[in-house]
């Protein structure tokens, strides 16, 4: 059976754009390599909340329970994702890894890691950007005895054994955060140049309440103030800023330009021992499995719109695919909606 369209990724930005599809009559499936729903956010830091209170992390058609201002945690947003495709009754296979997209003549052909072929007239790749944490390799100089985790592989502090130097490489939300957690149980020193910080409420409301209403959050990225916001691309955490960290005896230094032996380089040129590493630089995306004779550039070949130069492929929830909002759960819709247009007009 040809699907009209097939949806690589059950995050938000996947689920919301299978049930626009869906509501256009056309024949859709969405393939999450995941074996449930959600298990992204599962695999998150136990302690992480998101920076969006409730009230902006709704989809379409169904609640977000609890209080409208409190901010969520990553085992709630996993269980209201999992929640919103049963509700909707959407056509979702799990354990369905995508590992290679080809094209045949007006068709597409996707093969899953089982060896299974699927077919379908138009794709939506719904990965996301935040596949594969940054890395550097300046990493590989370091002591084989240094143990080294990611944002996305570390969970808790159980993960590293007490009284250790840990370097946490990266003073965005998530290194701010981690650091703040393991400083009762490890020395910990914060690494980073010094990042914008913004409160999550101002005046009383949540952050993203102004952002909202002032429009801000869906300013084009090639706008004057979408250029601006991704220039400073301010961390939205300043109850964890210099300040409060060092408080707590959190120490901080300059970026980190390399690594030697047991030791982190800094741009100021000093060395800092360490015993752990956690990586919180980023991510990056793996189009690899793309084999598709347009996609060659991976950084280039997607449009504000979220349509592409291969015909009939799409894009969802990356970030600032239209705007800021783009990979969060309050833009979901927007880009879907649109995406979800520009494929029934093809099918």
């Amino acid at each position: 059976m040809v699907s009209d369209c097939i949806i690589i990724g059950a995050g938000q930005a996947g689920l919301v754009a299978g049930l626009r599809l869906k509501e256009r009559s056309l024949s859709v499936l969405i393939l999450e390599r995941d074996q449930r729903v959600g298990d992204v956010w599962r695999r998150r830091p136990d302690s992480m909340r998101l920076f969006t209170s409730r009230r902006f992390c709704q989809l379409p058609g169904l609640d977000l329970p609890g209080e409208s201002d409190g901010y969520p945690d990553k085992n709630e947003i996993a269980d209201y994702l999992e929640r919103f495709a049963i509700h909707h009754q959407l056509p979702v296979k799990v354990a369905s890894e995508v590992v290679e997209v080809t094209r045949n003549s007006d068709l597409f052909n996707i093969t899953l890691a089982d060896g299974k072929l699927l077919q379908s007239k138009t794709i939506i790749n719904a990965t996301g950007a935040n596949q594969q944490p940054v890395i550097p390799k300046y990493a590989d100089q370091l002591n084989a005895s240094i143990y080294q985790l990611t944002a996305a592989n570390y969970l808790n502090h159980q993960q590293i054994p007490a009284g250790l130097h840990v370097g946490v490489v990266g003073d965005g939300a998530s290194g701010r955060q981690i650091a703040m957690e393991l400083h009762p149980y490890c020395k910990v020193t914060l690494f980073g140049k010094s990042r914008v910080l913004m409160p999550n409420r101002l005046l009383g409301k949540d952050l993203f309440w102004w952002l909202h209403g002032c429009q801000l959050l869906y300013a084009s990225g090639d706008s004057f103030l979408g250029r601006k916001l991704k220039q400073r691309n301010p961390a939205p955490c300043k109850e964890l800023n210099n300040k409060a960290l060092q408080k707590q005896g959190i120490q901080l230094a300059a970026r980190v330009v390399g690594a030697s032996n047991h030791e982190l380089q800094t741009a100021d040129g000093k060395a800092h021992k360490v015993d752990v590493v956690i990586w919180c630089i980023g991510y990056q995306e793996n189009t690899d499995w793309l084999k598709l004779p347009h996609c060659i550039d991976r950084q280039g070949f997607i449009t504000n719109t979220g349509t592409t130069p291969e015909p009939g492929m799409f894009v969802v929830g990356r970030k600032w695919l239209s705007c800021r909002a783009s990979e969060l759960l309050l833009g979901a819709d927007r880009d879907a909606s649109r995406v979800a247009a520009k494929v029934a007009e093809l099918v």
